[in-house]
Order: C-alpha cells, then sequence, then structure tokens
C-alpha cells in the first residue's frame, strides 16, 4: 500500500523505512523537471530542510573564514545560511529554478541561473569549494556536471548523495520493496550509487579515490554511520581536494 506524504516531509522511523509503503504525491500527473513548482510549494508551506544544515556541518571543518563557496543546485539556500553564519564565506548559489534563486538572492547571496548538464552552459569562476548536496541523483546526465566542476575549486569539491547500500534499503530489497530515498515524488531521483558504485564511477570520471564522509543513519550506536558508511549510513558526503582531480582527462561522448 502506497503511503500518502505532504509534499518536503521526509520523516520516517526505522520501520516505515524498511518496511512502510512507497511514498507517493497526493496528487498523481505530470512532473516538472525545472522544480519551480517544486520550490514554490516548499516556500509556500514554509519547509526549510535539516537536512542542508546536517550536511553544512558535515563539511563546516574544511571551511576557513570569509571562503568563497559554490553551491550548486542551492534550493533556497539553508546550506549557504549555516555557512555564512558559522564561517562568513562568501557564498553563490546556482540553480536550474528561479523560484529558488529569488529567495537564495534575498538572504544575500549571489546567485547563478544556469544548467551545467546543459552543453552550452559553464562556469566562469573558481571557487574555494563547490558543494553538490542531493542533486546528482536527480540528473540523467550527472557526468557532464561532474566534468565542469574540474579544475574549478581551490580546497575541496563536496558531493553528497543517499547511499543505496544502507542497511535499511538493502532489507526492503529483501523484502520485496525498492529504497526510498526521495523526498515525495519517486520521479525525483533517477540515478543511484552505492559508496563502492561512486568510488568507481568518479574513478572513471578521472577524479583520484575522496575522503567518504557518512553523515546518518538511524542505528547509531558505536558510532556505525562515521565508522562504516557503506552499511550504516543512508547520507554520503563524498570529498574531493584539488590532489583528487586525476590528471587524466576524460570526455564523455
Amino acid at each position: 500500500m502506497a503511503e500518502s506524504r505532504k509534499e518536503g516531509d521526509k520523516g520516517r522511523g526505522i520501520l516505515k523505512e524498511v518496511f512502510g509503503g512507497m511514498p507517493l504525491p497526493a496528487r498523481c500527473g505530470s512532473f516538472d523537471p525545472t522544480y519551480e513548482k517544486y520550490w514554490e510549494n516548499r516556500i509556500s508551506d514554509e519547509i526549510y530542510t535539516g537536512p542542508a544544515r546536517r550536511r553544512a556541518e558535515g563539511i563546516m571543518a574544511f571551511i576557513d573564514k570569509e571562503d568563497t563557496v559554490l553551491d550548486v543546485g542551492c534550493g533556497t539556500g539553508e546550506t549557504l545560511e549555516v555557512l555564512r553564519n558559522d564561517r562568513n564565506v562568501i557564498g553563490t548559489g546556482l540553480d536550474i529554478s528561479r523560484t529558488a534563486l529569488e529567495a537564495v538572492s534575498s538572504k544575500g547571496f549571489s546567485t547563478l541561473h544556469l544548467d551545467l548538464t546543459d552543453t552550452d552552459h559553464e562556469l566562469d569562476s573558481v571557487y574555494d569549494h563547490i558543494v553538490l548536496f542531493e542533486v546528482a541523483e536527480h540528473l540523467i546526465n550527472a557526468e557532464t556536471m561532474m566534468l565542469k566542476l574540474k579544475g574549478k575549486y581551490r580546497k575541496g569539491l563536496y558531493v553528497s548523495t543517499p547511499n543505496l547500500g544502507y542497511m535499511a534499503h538493502r532489507l526492503r530489497l529483501l523484502f520485496g520493496r525498492f529504497p526510498v530515498t526521495y523526498i515525495s515524488d519517486p520521479r525525483e531521483h533517477v540515478r543511484y550509487w552505492t559508496v563502492r558504485d561512486f568510488l568507481e564511477w568518479s574513478e572513471w570520471l578521472g577524479f583520484d579515490k575522496p575522503e567518504v564522509i557518512g553523515l546518518r543513519g538511524k542505528i547509531k550506536v558505536f558510532g556505525l554511520p562515521a565508522r562504516w558508511p557503506s552499511l550504516w549510513s543512508s547520507e554520503i558526503v563524498y570529498r574531493f581536494t584539488p590532489s583528487s582531480a586525476s590528471s587524466r582527462d576524460k570526455t564523455l561522448r
């Protein structure tokens, strides 16, 4: 049986995570790939994501005061806000949604309206840090975006994705259900990675092995999400440094 879910409501207990039905939006119909309606609904309902704050705090140790940060797929800018409050970063938000960027601009950040999966769009500037939180899984052609970020960061590139190898997801498959990694609509996510798959994929793109940081998991005893992220963390941040951008030049054809 499917679960009805208010848009933006992601919270699920461990039992629902394993045995719950497939969460579906209240209304079926076409899905807006521009995400304009998505952000209009989230702004009007005043839904501000705790996960965005958690991810920002997860990389805080690598950010210095007044560093420049580009947030790709910035949404309404919560990640940049947390980094600015703690590190006084100079933030820029990049998104395909003008609605989201209006919210980011109202918070005092610079904005870029670009689609980095489009062959006509490129980044013109270099930043100390580039953040790509929970974006790659939304993209059919995430490869193009990743390749365009090469050489555009001085200190770090941080890519977060849901971990399909998370224990609860493995158990769902065992009981005949596909893992739930999206917020309100299964059409949000079109790509999936386990930790091992992501590491092989990024190496194929010409990156050296990144640091793997486990951010979240329902079972927290013995620090399992951080100690064994491939199995116990539902959300992973991959930290690339300039030295992890291999000299091998990759071009996808």
